[in-house]
C-alpha cells in the first residue's frame, strides 16, 4: 500500500495533478520483501586518505622523496634497503624527467588488494586513488610513450580503524613496479639474478599435442612436473631468495637500487592454463611473484590437448600480485629479421591488447621463434634494427631463450636479458646451481 500510495502522489506531482489521483482500493496484506528498497550506504574516502594522496604526489612534483618515507606503511618500507637508497633511486630515475603537475582522481574502496609483489599478501578496505602525472616534455623521455604510462598506475592507501591514521601502500609513479625510464646514459652493471623460464607445469603432454616428433619432444622438453615445481620453490623459500618483477630487476640496472639477497625472476611464456591451475597456487603459498608472458591469440583458446588462460585469469594474475607482459600474437613466428610494419602485427598491436585487458603498462617482450645465435655476445648487430623499432614502439628490453643459461644480467644488454630454461630434464641439484653460487 505505500508504495503503490508514493507512485501515485508522484505522479500526480508529474502531471500537475491534471487528472487526478484516485487510487483504487487494495486488499489489506503485509508488504512482500522484494517490494522493500534497501538503504544505500555511501563510501566516501576519509580525508586522511584524501589528504595524504594530495601531499605525497605533491611531494612527487617536487622531488621530495625523503620526506615521503615516513608516509609509507611498514610493509611497504619494508620493500626498500633504506629510505636514503629509495630517495637515491627515484632522483636517479626522474633526474631528466620533470614532473609539471600530478593530479588525484577520485578514490574507490577495494575490499582487498594485493602488492604487486606478494601474492601471498591480501590487505582488505585499501583506498584506490589514480593518477595523472604530467611531464614537462613528455617526448624526451625513452623509451617512446613512456611518459604516459604513468598514469595506468594508482596509488593505494590505508586507514586504521582506530586512529584514522593514513599510511601509503603503493606508490603509484614512484613504486618498484612503476614504468621504467632509460637514463641518459645507461650505466655499465652487471647483476647475478637468475631468470627462470617456465612453460608446461604438467605431467607430461600427450603425443598428439604435435604433429611433429620434433614439436612434441620439444613440449616434453619445456615441461616441468608439479612435483618438480613444488620442489624448486620450497628450496627457493628455504634459502630465502627473493623473487622480484623485471621493473625492479630494471631499478637495479639502470638506477642503482641494491637488490635482497638472493634475487631471481620467474617467467612464464604461452600463457598455458596448467601456469594458472598448477604453478599459481605453489606461487601464492610462498609470496612469489612472476611474469606471464601470454600468447594475445592463444588467449582462452585451445590447440589439441593444450588450453590457454582465459582474458579473465590473466586479468586476475595482475591484480594479485604477478606482472603481464608481451610474448607477441603465436610462439611460431620468427621475426627477428622481419621489418617494421610486420613486427607492429606481432608485437605493438600486441602490447596495445595486453594493456587494455590488465590496464598495466607493458614494456618487456619475450621473443618467439629460434634465437639464431647461441650466446647474447653475438648477434647484436645483426638485430639492432629490430631493437629499435621495438624501443619506437615503447619496449625498453627483451628476454631470451638462450643455447646457453647464465645469470648474469646486464644493463647495457637490455636487449638480450638471458634465461635459466627449466623443463623436464632439470633436476633439483642443477636448479640449486643457480642459486648456491650467488652470494648471500
Amino acid at each position: 500500500m505505500r508504495g503503490r500510495a508514493l507512485a501515485c502522489a508522484l505522479g500526480c506531482f508529474a502531471s500537475l495533478a491534471v487528472s487526478g489521483c484516485s487510487p483504487s482500493p487494495q486488499p489489506s496484506r503485509p508488504p512482500s520483501p522484494t517490494n522493500r528498497v534497501t538503504p544505500v550506504r555511501l563510501v566516501v574516502a576519509p580525508p586522511q586518505a584524501i589528504a595524504l594522496a594530495n601531499t605525497f604526489e605533491g611531494q612527487f612534483s617536487t622531488r621530495d622523496y625523503a620526506s615521503q618515507w615516513s608516509e609509507l606503511a611498514p610493509q611497504e618500507q619494508a620493500l626498500w634497503p633504506s629510505a636514503a637508497e629509495r630517495t637515491a633511486m627515484l632522483t636517479r630515475k626522474f633526474a631528466k624527467a620533470a614532473v609539471e603537475r600530478v593530479s588525484v582522481g577520485d578514490p574507490r574502496l577495494l575490499s582487498t588488494w594485493t602488492p604487486p609483489e606478494d601474492p601471498a599478501i591480501h590487505i582488505e578496505d585499501v583506498w584506490q586513488f589514480p593518477v595523472h602525472v604530467v611531464f614537462a616534455d613528455p617526448a624526451a623521455l625513452r623509451p617512446a610513450g613512456v611518459a604516459a604510462l604513468f598514469s595506468m598506475t594508482a596509488l593505494q592507501i590505508t586507514t586504521d580503524p582506530a586512529s584514522g591514521a593514513a599510511a601509503l601502500l603503493g606508490e603509484g609513479p614512484e613504486s618498484l613496479d612503476a614504468p621504467i625510464i632509460l637514463p641518459a646514459s645507461i650505466p655499465i652493471v652487471k647483476l647475478d639474478a637468475p631468470i627462470l623460464m617456465y612453460h608446461l607445469v604438467d605431467q607430461i603432454p600427450p603425443r598428439s599435442i604435435e604433429p611433429s616428433t620434433y614439436g612434441w619432444q620439444l613440449e616434453i622438453g619445456l615441461t616441468t612436473l608439479p612435483s618438480a615445481f613444488d620442489a624448486q620453490m620450497a628450496f627457493l623459500a628455504r634459502i630465502h631468495a627473493n623473487a622480484i618483477s623485471l621493473q625492479h630487476l630494471s631499478d637495479a640496472l639502470l638506477y642503482g637500487l641494491p637488490l635482497p639477497p638472493h634475487p631471481f625472476v620467474i617467467t612464464f611464456d604461452d600463457g598455458r592454463l596448467s601456469q594458472w591451475t598448477n604453478a599459481v597456487p605453489v606461487l601464492r603459498e610462498h609470496g612469489f611473484t612472476a611474469v606471464f608472458f601470454p600468447c594475445t591469440a592463444l588467449i582462452g583458446g585451445k590447440v589439441g590437448p593444450q588450453t590457454y588462460m582465459t582474458a579473465s585469469e590473466i586479468q586476475k594474475l595482475a591484480t594479485t600480485g604477478f606482472s603481464i607482459e608481451d610474448h607477441t600474437v603465436n610462439d611460431d613466428t620468427d621475426f627477428f629479421s622481419a621489418g617494421p610494419g610486420t613486427l607492429n602485427l606481432l608485437t605493438n598491436r600486441t602490447k596495445t591488447v595486453l594493456m587494455n585487458l590488465t590496464g598495466d603498462p607493458v614494456q618487456f617482450i619475450a621473443y618467439t621463434g629460434l634465437w639464431p645465435w647461441p650466446t647474447s655476445a653475438q648477434g647484436a648487430t645483426q638485430e639492432a634494427s629490430m631493437f629499435k623499432t621495438l624501443a619506437s614502439y615503447g619496449y625498453m628490453a627483451g628476454v631470451q631463450d638462450l643455447r646457453r643459461d647464465s645469470t648474469v644480467d646486464t644493463s647495457t644488454a637490455l636487449w638480450q636479458l638471458p634465461r635459466v630454461r627449466v623443463g623436464l630434464g632439470t633436476s633439483l641439484s642443477f636448479f640449486e646451481h643457480w642459486f648456491t653460487t650467488q652470494p648471500s
